[in-house]
């Protein structure tokens, strides 16, 4: 969690005076400063939404091209950007040149070769991208996940729900014959509420959670499988709270349930997937549905709260895909060369001359193929000419000055008025 700097003396004097002036010019220091809680404009599109975030994960991202070091992350992060129209292949941070998201990938997934819900991930990741995951840098990813299946149960990897989902929706994303055997185990991990749970075997009542649910329904739908889709929609509706949003799990076992922005992200997507809309009368709560409460999530630096602990990357990651409104697997269509607006980045300086948002899924249109595309001002860009930049500074500075002049005459005051009660 960000935390905000102490204000000089000078400054908080300043800050006690209505200038409108001083507010309307630009900030000397062009990285806005998050405040905490869901503060992000309201009159944002869900379009500028996930620009924002996702140039607030390009900001998070690591020299070695990763979002935390995490495969899983960094996937995430590549098919949200793909989704809402950038090109992955420009995603290397806040450094022109740096090591790419794409890269980081290709070397974690070579860790990664006994994981099938690491595999599956990364290769939805490159196939989002535009890339073929049979010759990836060199890498055949689509024949190391076939040697992760179990002919004889159908399982992939170890079996479990994670791992079996994204192993379809990877195998189904490249084109590849997924086995009947395979959507039959992840069907048969289905526990008796409708639900799923993260683990290797159905689970009591109860036990399931929101999020192995949802990446279930859409491997399973993605293969054509709708068995399943009545008890899940049925479960996911028991978990839905008076904000519109989703928790982890609907239970009081470790508190308050509360929405968090992971879980709604992938209930929406599931919901698209089958069918549903998330913001009909079925899936309100009053005014609020699942999208409401997602929006609500985000801080004005484009990062998405977790309850109780902040912004993160790790919560933001699963976020753009879901607010363009395209699950896992969903054909992406990237601008070539289309960069994500680095406006959280040291140094950054608008652009004198923006181009409207991309867009993509049910919220937006596609972006022109080489085109690049600058923040609108709801996703934090601030558009101003050098003089006007120049002018603001001079506002400021001339109020400063104003403001310590008021300061040194009244302290003056005061001392006179001391030494003539002294005299006295």
């Amino acid at each position: 969690m960000r935390k905000l700097l102490v204000a000089s003396a000078i400054l908080a004097t300043i800050q006690a005076f209505p200038i409108s002036a001083a507010a309307a010019a630009p900030s000397p220091s062009p990285t806005p400063v998050p405040t905490p809680g869901p503060t992000y404009p309201a009159t944002a599109t869900d379009s500028q939404r996930a620009t924002a975030a996702l140039s607030y994960l390009l900001s998070a991202q690591s020299t070695d091209g990763s979002i935390d070091k995490s495969l899983g992350e960094t996937a995430d992060y590549v098919i949200g950007a793909a989704d809402a129209g950038y090109d992955p292949a420009t995603l290397t941070g806040c450094t022109a040149g740096g090591t790419g998201a794409l890269a980081f990938l290709a070397t974690a997934s070579d860790a990664a070769t006994t994981d099938a819900a690491q595999t599956g991930k990364t290769i939805l990741a490159v196939v989002a991208a535009g890339l073929d995951p049979t010759a990836f840098s060199g890498r055949d990813l689509v024949s190391r996940l076939a040697a992760l299946y179990h002919a004889d149960t159908g399982a992939y990897g170890d079996g479990a729900t994670f791992s079996d989902a994204f192993a379809i929706l990877a195998g189904v994303a490249a084109g590849v014959s997924v086995p009947a055997a395979a959507t039959g185990a992840l069907t048969a991990l289905q526990d008796p509420d409708g639900s799923w749970s993260y683990g290797k075997a159905p689970v009591a009542a109860g036990g399931g959670d929101t999020n192995s649910t949802a990446v279930a329904l859409m491997a399973l739908d993605s293969a054509g499988v709708h068995s399943a889709d009545a008890a899940a929609i049925a479960y996911l509706a028991t978990q839905q709270l008076a904000d519109g949003g989703f928790p982890y799990q609907n239970t009081t076992a470790y508190g308050p349930p509360a929405s968090d922005p992971d879980s709604d992200a992938l209930v929406l997507e599931a919901l698209v997937v089958t069918g549903q809309s998330p913001t009909a009368a079925a899936w309100s709560k009053g005014s609020a549905t699942v999208m409401t409460s997602l929006r609500a999530g985000q801080a004005m630096d484009g990062g998405f709260v977790y309850p109780g602990s902040g912004e993160s990357a790790f919560t933001t990651s699963q976020v753009p895909a879901a607010l363009v409104g395209l699950p896992y697997g969903a054909p992406t269509h990237p601008g070539a060369g289309l960069t994500v607006p680095p406006t959280g980045c040291p140094n950054y300086v608008p652009a004198a001359s923006p181009t409207a948002q991309p867009s993509a899924g049910s919220t937006a249109a596609s972006p022109s193929a080489g085109s690049s595309a600058a923040p609108s001002s709801a996703a934090g860009g601030t558009d101003t000419s050098d003089s006007s930049r120049r002018l603001g500074r001079f506002r400021i500075v001339a109020l400063a000055i104003g403001a310590l002049a008021i300061v040194v005459l009244i302290g003056g005051g005061i001392w006179y008025y001391r030494a003539r009660a002294r005299r006295r």
